[in-house]
């Protein structure tokens, strides 16, 4: 997440964050304290400097400030807004991938099958989405995790899920 905060603060945006765009580097291979996450795929990045935004959309923006538009975002900073909206909630699709894939059963799910059973399935009903990969096995030790602290996971989810509302 400094990552992208970091990006946000210098007037950018990633717009293309999923699982390859963090790669994690390390000087101590078998100590997870010394991971380095690190963003990539910055190709479709889009500037959100004040000229950007005054200007015309850029070969990447087109898409997204239309979108911004369709939302009702009508001035430079409501759009600059929205995309780092779409960014944070982009990262809470990232967060399910990384909670659900590595502890669900081989097979089970995928990045894009993940997507749409949280969208399209249960239109971002986080608890019916829970409830829902309680009663199916091979999702149970990704529930158990997002459980942990208290349902912790699934409020990061929240959060990440409904940025606008922050």
């Amino acid at each position: 997440m400094n990552g992208l905060v970091y990006m946000h603060d210098h007037d950018r945006l990633h717009q293309s964050l999923g699982p390859a765009s963090v790669v994690l580097n390390t000087i101590a291979e078998r100590d997870a304290n010394y991971l380095i996450p690190r963003l990539r795929d910055l190709a479709f990045s889009v500037d959100t400097g004040y000229s950007s935004l005054q200007g015309g959309p850029g070969p990447f923006s087109g898409g997204l400030w239309r979108r911004a538009a369709a939302a009702g975002a009508s001035n430079p900073i409501e759009k600059r807004a929205f995309g780092i909206a779409d960014d944070i909630y982009q990262a809470g699709l990232l967060f399910a991938y990384l909670a659900f894939v590595p502890l669900c059963e081989a097979g089970a799910t995928d990045s894009l099958s993940l997507q749409r059973l949280l969208e399209s399935t249960f239109q971002l009903d986080l608890q019916a989405a829970r409830e829902y990969c309680l009663a199916d096995d091979r999702f149970l030790e990704a529930v158990k995790f997002l459980d942990l602290g208290d349902g912790a996971g699934w409020q990061l989810l929240q959060v990440e899920e409904f940025p606008i509302l922050l």
